[in-house]
């Protein structure tokens, strides 16, 4: 009951905006995004009524608008009028229940998009994982790690980068890696480009561990072929205000291939530390 209160309250104080009227409606990419702020909380994503509406879903799943509505202490029409902006941005989900009498009702729960706005600490974990890792067994274990990361990483972008023209080439890595949650996009300047990473899905596990920068250089430059060059000049896990690799074609004049190399062709390049490591303990290249 007292957890109801708190929810009737945040509601009575958005009465006025219980039409959706004086709410901006959000789209699940919106909220994504804002998330990305410190310690956003549902009432700044979605406003008070409708953060109301999630939390209360969240403790008692399976809710009808009418139970809504008298649990939140606003109209039945309000309510609904909410859970349609809510579930039309995929953060409720609703299913027909049969009644003993009169209609069938709708019973709404939270799905796993509305779960992801709130805090998460996924990060800490992973990093928690590799310190013990390395503490356990050496350093050496985190190079084989990325090196297994950077093997599959490849492989699924080989699977969608498959131009010919190099532009095009870089302009499906960017689709990839943004589809990934990297936010890439690709400048042209002369005969050199810039891939740009705007955002960085595992930046606090990189921050700790910068090695994995490298190893996802090392991947574009075997995913991208041996007739290009690649370098990366800056990253957001170091400070930079966005991770940026600079890529140019490689100088045909001294290049023992001419034109796109095909998917065997490609360069197996890899951190030169993780070449070196593997080469002395005998692991086949």
């Amino acid at each position: 009951m007292l957890r109801n209160s708190v929810h009737r309250q945040k509601a009575a104080r958005s009465v006025e905006a219980a039409d959706g009227r004086d709410e901006p409606d959000m789209t699940i990419a919106e909220a994504t995004d804002r998330v990305a702020t410190p310690a956003p909380s549902l009432t700044a994503l979605l406003g008070d009524a409708r953060a109301a509406v999630v939390d209360l879903l969240r403790d008692q799943p399976d809710q009808s608008a009418t139970e809504l509505a008298e649990s939140l202490g606003i109209s039945a029409v309000a309510t609904r009028r909410h859970l349609a902006v809510l579930e039309g941005d995929g953060f409720v989900s609703a299913r027909t229940v049969k009644q003993t009498r009169g209609r069938p009702a709708a019973r709404y729960r939270v799905t796993e998009a509305a779960n992801r706005l709130l805090p998460h600490r996924y990060d800490a974990f992973a990093n928690e994982l590799v310190e013990f890792l390395v503490a356990r067994y050496g350093t050496g274990v985190l190079r084989d790690f990325l090196q297994w990361r950077m093997s599959r990483e490849t492989a699924d972008l080989r699977g969608a980068v498959t131009a010919d023209e190099l532009p095009d080439r870089l302009e499906q890595l960017a689709a990839a890696l943004s589809h990934a949650g990297f936010d890439a996009t690709v400048d042209r300047h002369d005969d050199r480009f810039t891939l740009v990473q705007h955002h960085c899905a595992i930046e606090d596990v990189a921050r700790q561990h910068p090695e994995v920068c490298a190893f996802e250089a090392a991947s574009f430059s075997q995913v991208l072929g041996q007739d290009v060059t690649l370098s990366r000049r800056e990253t957001l896990a170091n400070g930079g205000a966005v991770c940026v690799c600079t890529v140019a074609p490689r100088d045909t004049a001294n290049s023992t291939i001419s034109g796109r190399t095909t998917t065997h062709e490609r360069s197996d390049e890899r951190p030169r530390h993780q070449a070196a490591d593997t080469t002395r303990r005998g692991v086949k290249r």
